[in-house]
């Protein structure tokens, strides 16, 4: 059973197991029936103990994930393709994740439902899974994506594991929202395919301008989050979890916004704001 193999081990040769990543899970406030937007990186936990086959490895976190939300709950994670923007053809049941092993072994399930769309689509396991990924808006981070829907849960949560810097999608729903300066709607055109059958489609990308120093950071939301408490980090061998609600980051967010329209950038950027 890999359930009762060592995951990973510490330097300390302290071993990682599935029953402890669950319990990190569970410490970090992640309860039965919640509904989760996770993103993962499974090498940064320790070195790999005796589960060497790394599908393996991103299916017991997967089951983890799952365990720790219970029947009633679902799993959301990333598992975007940015097709159209490489003039690639958006297949919902084959065109490969781009953004990690975690998000890739997680869409192949076959309890996995993936949403439609060729530049940030999802995958999501679990009771509403189907739900929260059918029929959604053409645009990535507006009105109907899968950003507004998962704001409008009540107690939503964001989990970031193994990852060492607060990456949060759901800052582009709230730069969306609140019209930054520094980002403008932008339409791709591309070929979907759906169960062998092709249609030309349009989505919109909020893009940030280029070659302005417009250089995103999350960094000052995640001290901010910290700082009042409203992200429940939880140490895993060399890592750690972190778990807030959607409902923080969106409260949170749009009020640092309110005072300052460049708070989710590194520097000023080079953009006449006039």
């Amino acid at each position: 059973m890999l359930k009762t193999k060592p995951m990973y081990i510490c330097d300390d040769k302290k071993e990682i197991y599935f029953t402890d990543v669950v319990g990190a899970l569970e410490r970090s406030e992640i309860k039965k029936g919640d509904t989760i937007f996770v993103h993962v990186n499974l090498g940064a936990f320790g070195r790999l103990g005796l589960i060497r086959d790394r599908s393996e490895l991103a299916n017991l976190f997967i089951d983890a994930f799952i365990k720790s939300v219970g029947s009633q709950g679902t799993v959301i994670t990333p598992t975007y393709t940015y097709s159209f923007c490489n003039n690639e053809i958006y297949d919902p049941q084959n065109s490969p994740s781009k953004v990690g092993l975690f998000s890739e072994e997680f869409r192949m399930r076959k309890d996995s439902h993936r949403s439609i769309n060729p530049l940030f689509s999802v995958s999501a396991i679990g009771a509403k899974a189907e739900k929260l990924t059918s029929n959604l808006s053409k645009t990535s981070f507006g009105e109907e994506s899968i950003f507004h829907r998962l704001q409008n849960i009540k107690d939503a949560k964001y989990v970031v594991a193994g990852v060492n810097y607060f990456i949060c999608s759901h800052v582009h729903y709230i730069e969306r929202l609140m019209n930054v300066p520094y980002r403008y709607v932008k339409k791709f055109k591309g070929e979907i395919q759906v169960n062998g059958k092709s249609y030309q489609d349009e989505y919109e990308y909020y893009v940030r301008y280029l070659n302005k120093n417009v250089i995103p950071t999350f960094d000052k939301l995640e001290k901010h989050l910290l700082n009042k408490k409203l992200i429940n980090r939880i140490n895993l061998g060399w890592n750690y979890i972190s778990t807030t609600k959607f409902d923080s980051v969106y409260s949170e967010g749009v009020n640092m916004l309110k005072k300052d329209s460049l708070f989710f950038l590194k520097s000023k950027p080079q953009i006449d704001f006039n």
